[in-house]
């Protein structure tokens, strides 16, 4: 199976014509920081770090589960797919099937979710966008945080710096005022 590199190559590939909501920053980016944000959460394990590059691929590019799982293995392709909304359905309908999905999700799959609230949170926070409608994608991103944080908080000896990084995304979430229970 390939690597860690592998997947940063095949991600930057496959979102190459993608953008942050600037619609000047590569989309690449964020993926880099929500790798970055998994390491430094302490976590080392290939399957998990090669899904932080591919969390977005199923959901955003012509990539399909098959192809993750060619590539790099069911164990990652289990995690992207887990953190992979299913677009075909409506939205209301769409965002309640993915909170229960990231609830009943493998903790490896609810912590690269935790890394990448991390980082759409602290790209939110210097968006251009009207407070109105970061509000709301703050809010949005509490959602799925509650429905992963029991699952990591029972798994927290896999996560070495889930304390630190929590106190860091309550930070991010006043910024909206918005409180979170730990």
């Amino acid at each position: 199976m390939k690597g860690i590199h592998d997947a940063e190559i095949f991600a930057k590939e496959k979102h190459k014509h993608q953008t942050r909501d600037d619609g000047k920053t590569p989309y690449w980016k964020h993926l880099k920081k929500v790798v970055e944000n998994l390491e430094g959460l302490g976590i080392t394990d290939k399957s998990i770090l090669c899904a932080g590059w591919l969390h977005d691929t199923i959901e955003d590019t012509d990539t399909d589960y098959d192809d993750i799982d060619d590539e790099f293995g069911k164990e990652t392709a289990n995690i992207v797919a887990v953190v992979t909304k299913d677009t075909r359905m409506i939205k209301k309908d769409r965002e309640i099937a993915y909170c229960k999905q990231l609830k009943k999700g493998s903790w490896q799959a609810q912590i690269v979710k935790f890394a990448d609230i991390l980082a759409n949170l602290e790209d939110l926070q210097f968006s251009t966008k009207p407070d109105l409608k970061r509000n709301k994608q703050a809010k949005n991103k509490l959602e799925y945080y509650n429905s992963i944080k029991d699952g990591l908080r029972k798994n927290k000896k896999n996560i070495s710096n889930l304390d630190s990084n929590t106190s860091r995304l309550s930070e991010l979430f006043l910024k909206y005022k918005i409180k979170i229970q730990h």
